[in-house]
């Protein structure tokens, strides 16, 4: 349902609280990919308020809802280049959703994933790349058990290992960098021959990085 709906009842029947908050946050998306950041961030600020104040309604909900805007703020905030924020926003997710993935492992696990993400990419825009390591390597780990038994997770796992070669190379670790930015490139390739032309561009950025690291461990040398 549209927020306009659900925003007149929502006031009225608690009940409704996290379901509005999903209608802020789903719009919140569709804003952020027409780049509209700031409309973005007034509309998931407000399902995060509804959140908090809807704690013990449909607990569960509310707080997967709670998660998923936070790791959303997140994003939007290094968008804008609020990476400290962004910082502050994932953290919170993930500790969120450590405490709740036994309760609600289906529920949560995703959300969990996108918090390890953004927390990652936010820490190594910080220029904290060491940092950032422990969770993009969480974050790879997982997705390397998830694969193997659901496909469509490959090219989550080929996008955590482009993105854990990055933050290798930012810390100084150029040849585990290019390790697994050639496992990263091999995959998107094996995606591209499964599915043509759908991952050209991930195949283009992720020969960009294997190169760009070889060349940096030859100058080394």
């Amino acid at each position: 349902m549209s927020v306009a709906v659900l925003r007149p009842w929502a006031s009225a029947l608690p009940g409704l609280g996290p379901d509005l908050a999903s209608a802020l946050r789903l719009r919140a998306l569709a804003l952020s990919l027409e780049y509209r950041y700031d409309d973005a961030l007034i509309d998931v600020e407000e399902a995060l308020r509804i959140c908090r104040r809807a704690r013990t309604v449909r607990r569960t909900t509310t707080e997967v809802q709670f998660a998923t805007a936070l790791s959303l703020r997140a994003n939007l905030l290094r968008c804008v280049s609020r990476e400290q924020e962004a910082v502050d926003d994932a953290r919170e997710a993930l500790a969120l959703c450590r405490g709740s993935l036994s309760r609600a492992p289906h529920r949560f696990g995703p959300i969990l994933l996108s918090s390890l993400d953004e927390l990652a990419r936010s820490l190594d825009r910080t220029g904290e790349a060491e940092q950032a390591l422990p969770f993009g390597e969480e974050l790879v780990d997982i997705l390397r058990r998830l694969a193997p038994r659901r496909p469509s997770y490959e090219r989550y796992l080929a996008g955590a290992l482009h993105q854990l070669g990055g933050y290798l190379s930012d810390a100084g670790d150029l040849s585990d960098a290019l390790r697994i930015a050639n496992e990263s490139l091999q995959l998107y390739l094996r995606l591209d021959r499964a599915h043509p032309e759908s991952f050209a561009l991930q195949v283009e950025l992720a020969t960009h990085n294997r190169d760009l690291f070889l060349k940096r461990l030859n100058q080394r040398s």
